[in-house]
């Protein structure tokens, strides 16, 4: 997938020069966040690519971004659907007709949410993994850690599983053995038949965090595709079942549990454990303290 801020200028300068069609305003692209944060999503991504970025909130709730790069001047238009979701049309000037539908670096823009790219280097260690149990397919995320093809990730919807199937992010598939798994913490450890570099916990993980910092989370849905989503610690360490779990506000997906959450210089923050019921945009993660302790156990063979 394709970071808008990585792009070549002249990819940029095509990007944003779609022909206008007609006259006409044709349907704009939706997208499923409130339009607040499309906006400053995308503003994001402009600013990580050069341009120098204004904003202008208009009758509506409209947002209207200008991008200028020298004699290079593009501007978006963000308008609300309902709380929650949001169109997002551009063209080559304010006012001029927009093209309908969206690139797909835009799009990846927008879904990645302009996060540094110091959290997308993060997303090479996300494994996406699938297993069965009772009839039933499971889908998560893990983390690979080390250098020996360790995965780390949740427990829960484990037991009776012995096998799982992983998918890298170089698109192969692999087989994957439990070797170790431990409800109480809410985490298990996956060993893969070949050495796979992983993330080194060890030295970029923090296991203390703010309240209101943000954080980024990569976690697997569709199978495969991985997505980014953006969220704000919302305190001190809540206790469940005598272990900490940070609670954050963010939107939690189904196939996103087990999967890395990273702070803004890209140091593991923890692992999502799942969403409060009930709800959509509250969630938990598991911290890196105590991945370290049960990892640290696997290592010692406790079982």
């Amino acid at each position: 997938m394709i970071v808008l801020s990585r792009l070549p200028r002249i990819v940029l300068l095509l990007l944003f020069t779609v022909p206008a069609s007609g006259g006409e305003r044709p349907a704009a692209h939706p997208v499923a966040l409130p339009a607040p944060e499309t906006a400053a999503r995308l503003e994001r991504c402009l600013a990580a690519s050069g341009f120098d970025v204004t904003r202008h909130e208009i009758s509506g709730a409209e947002i209207r971004i200008f991008a200028s790069r020298g004699a290079d001047v593009r501007a978006l238009l963000v308008s609300p659907r309902s709380p929650l979701a949001s169109v997002v049309e551009w063209g080559p000037n304010a006012g001029e007709p927009r093209a309908s539908g969206i690139p797909d670096d835009l799009r990846a823009c927008i879904e990645r949410g302009g996060a540094p790219t110091e959290v997308l280097a993060g997303e090479k260690f996300v494994a996406c993994l699938r297993a069965r149990r009772d009839g039933r397919e499971i889908r998560f995320s893990g983390l690979l850690v080390g250098a020996e093809g360790t995965i780390v990730t949740t427990a829960h919807d484990l037991d009776r599983v012995e096998a799982v199937s992983v998918r890298l992010r170089d698109g192969r598939i692999v087989p994957g053995r439990i070797g170790r798994r431990d409800p109480s913490r809410d985490l298990s450890r996956i060993d893969l038949t070949e050495a796979v570099p992983g993330f080194l916990l060890e030295a970029g993980g923090r296991d203390r965090l703010f309240p209101d910092e943000p954080v980024f989370s990569l976690g697997c849905v569709d199978g495969g595709t991985v997505r980014l989503r953006e969220g704000r610690v919302g305190g001190n360490p809540r206790k469940s079942g005598g272990r900490p779990l940070w609670e954050v506000r963010m939107e939690t997906i189904p196939g996103s549990s087990g999967g890395p959450a990273f702070d803004a210089s890209g140091n593991l923050a923890g692992l999502v454990k799942g969403r409060f019921r009930g709800t959509k945009d509250r969630g938990y993660l598991i911290p890196v303290g105590t991945i370290l302790e049960f990892l640290g156990n696997a290592n010692r063979g406790d079982r």
